[in-house]
């Protein structure tokens, strides 16, 4: 009986442990840069490597942002997003992502700080551009999200 039940937690520690490789190893979806999500998710690339004139070619200029403003913005040093939803209206859309910032590195991923955030986008010529970003750009002209 002792063995038995040695077994199936054996069986069940390694499940884990395999779930576990196989969530840790997912590829990240790479969106079509020409939607509203694939913007978001390039903008927040950028923002997040440290790449500030990328991220600013990213901005509407309806944003009110300007290159310093993302270089001077509070970046994350680490996070992981998460596409939520997008609604589209016309020319008008908001992307809500859930972000987790920190390192998560105890056992139970329990260090890091988690939230939902809604970033604004809209059609500027035909090409998607961030309008609004409160958690990223909050001192910018324009920040409803």
């Amino acid at each position: 009986m002792n063995r038995v039940l040695a077994v199936f937690i054996g069986a069940v520690v390694l499940l884990a442990v395999l779930a576990g490789v196989v969530v840790g190893n997912r590829a990240t979806p790479d969106f079509d840069p020409h939607t509203p999500e694939g913007v978001v998710q390039e903008y927040l690339k950028a923002v997040i490597a440290g790449n500030y004139p990328v991220a600013a070619e990213l901005l509407s200029p309806s944003s009110g942002c300007s290159a310093s403003d993302v270089a001077a913005a509070y970046a994350p040093g680490s996070a992981r997003i998460v596409l939520d939803h997008t609604a589209v209206d016309g020319d008008h859309a908001v992307v809500t992502v859930g972000v987790t910032e920190g390192s998560g590195d105890d056992p139970f991923g329990s260090s890091g700080y988690s939230h939902t955030e809604r970033i604004t986008v809209a059609r500027d010529g035909g090409v998607w551009k961030v309008t609004g970003s409160p958690w990223l750009l909050p001192s910018c002209g324009s920040t409803k999200g």
